[in-house]
């Protein structure tokens, strides 16, 4: 099958050269360098420069640097708290003289003293230790909605790179495709062209009708209308393809025919339970559920479980009134919202609805990855049967082609029958390969509906 392509396309390549001698004699300055390509380079290529597959990249560690911030918490907090302070004025205090009472007939204090509580600019600095208590129940909750995430980021990221594998071989086997009707189509214009010059010297010994001539004419036109709308599609296929890749848009790619042989899938059964079981998406629903579910114990542990926490602090102060320069504080904080508005209760009950969707979306992405394996392996089937009718019409055609050749040789036909012999030809080859290269997308469809990614 491979070898059958190639040889097909370089044929093809060799004729478009001999009709059309005008495309190779672009200068080469003017003309960007060819860039050989198989289809694994391509993929390849898409995987490590697509904009698509690098932002799920991004988002995977995003995501997992936001797992290791909820996983901090576990653990103590140091915090150093300082402030510069400047008040208008502060509160004296007034000792009476002999206030404190008489010593050997002496008055404590002998005179009335005022004393200063402290200066009115001061300085306060303090490092604080805090370890979480039955806050952590709290924090396992909010680690498991992380970690959830991250698995679901991580499979979302999976889905990424097989959609984008995927659409690197259908554009890669249109791209093949067109060239083969592109080929097919050349040489039915070279069939009308010959026919038309036969029919005008017929129109002049008048052995055939003028209106046969414009029809032979009609059809070269046709012709060369479909190769003008086949080449407008392949410059749209490969500007596909190099932003599919992430190379430059006008970057001119030679693409190798030759696909992997296709590998015997599963059984319909067997895919469909490994689709259920692995493919991406599903596993990603299957996180979003645990993340809902870690939501929601999350706002009930929030409603019930009182913030409890201790702490052990070293402060200085200077001319802080009362305050010894240097003093250390340890204690437990406690914290409870004895009323919040029904706040809390509104909140758990909107983490369930949300667990509850997230579990109605799992059903639903299980149904459609059912769907969807089912749809790929049934257009397997159609897709095999039809190469097989495509390799019977090429072995008549090629049957039909060497008797026709035998009748020129020896006179009993014409230049223009051999040449539409040669166009049909053409054409059983082009829908030869377009049906090897639906069957092979076929199959990647199937390993994509599976979960897997299309080599």
């Amino acid at each position: 099958m491979k070898r059958n392509a190639a040889l097909f396309l370089l044929t093809a390549q060799l004729m478009a050269i001999a009709l059309f001698p005008c495309l190779a004699e672009a200068e080469e300055g003017d003309t960007p360098a060819t860039r050989h390509m198989t289809l694994q380079e391509a993929v390849q290529l898409a995987m490590k420069h697509n904009h698509d597959i690098r932002i799920a990249g991004y988002t995977v560690e995003e995501r997992r640097q936001a797992k290791a911030v909820a996983k901090s918490s576990y653990f103590p907090s140091i915090r150093n708290d300082s402030s510069f302070l400047h008040v208008t004025d502060t509160e004296l205090i007034q000792i009476k003289a002999g206030s404190l009472g008489v010593a050997g007939g002496t008055s404590i204090p002998p005179a009335d003293a005022i004393i200063n509580q402290g200066g009115k600019t001061f300085t306060t600095s303090g490092t604080q230790i805090t370890q979480p208590l039955t806050t952590l129940l709290k924090i396992k909750q909010a680690n498991d909605v992380a970690q959830a995430e991250l698995r679901a980021s991580r499979e979302k990221a999976q889905l990424t790179g097989n959609d984008v594998a995927l659409a690197v071989h259908q554009v890669y086997y249109k791209i093949l495709i067109a060239q083969a009707h592109r080929s097919a189509t050349e040489a039915r214009i070279k069939a009308s062209e010959d026919l038309q010059s036969e029919r005008v010297e017929q129109v002049k010994f008048g052995s055939t009708l003028e209106q046969d001539l414009i029809e032979s004419r009609a059809q070269s036109l046709q012709a060369k209308q479909e190769m003008l709308t086949t080449d407008l599609q392949l410059s749209d296929l490969n500007l596909k393809l190099n932003d599919l890749i992430g190379l430059p848009l006008t970057t001119a790619l030679d693409l190798d025919p030759a696909a992997a042989e296709v590998q015997p899938t599963c059984l319909r059964e067997e895919c469909v339970r490994a689709a259920t079981a692995s493919h991406p998406e599903i596993l990603a629903a299957r996180a979003e559920v645990e993340k809902a579910q870690a939501s929601a114990r999350l706002a009930k542990t929030d409603i019930w479980v009182p913030d409890v926490e201790a702490f052990a602090r070293y402060s200085y102060s200077n001319n802080v009134p009362f305050l010894a320069r240097n003093f250390g504080t340890f204690g437990i904080h406690f914290g409870f919202d004895v009323f919040d508005s029904g706040r809390k209760k509104a909140s758990l009950r909107g983490r369930e609805a949300q667990l509850s969707q997230a579990k109605e979306n799992l059903a639903k992405l299980t149904d459609e990855v059912e769907l969807a394996v089912e749809t790929a392996y049934n257009k397997l089937d159609r897709t095999h049967q039809m190469l097989k009718v495509s390799e019977e019409v090429v072995a008549l055609r090629d049957e039909s082609s060497r008797v026709m050749q035998q009748r020129l040789l020896q006179g009993a036909a014409l230049n223009s029958q051999a040449a539409n012999t040669t166009a049909q030809q053409y054409d059983a080859k082009a829908l030869l390969l377009q049906s090897q290269l639906d069957f092979l997308q076929a199959n990647d469809e199937l390993l994509n509906a599976i979960g897997r990614t299309p080599e």
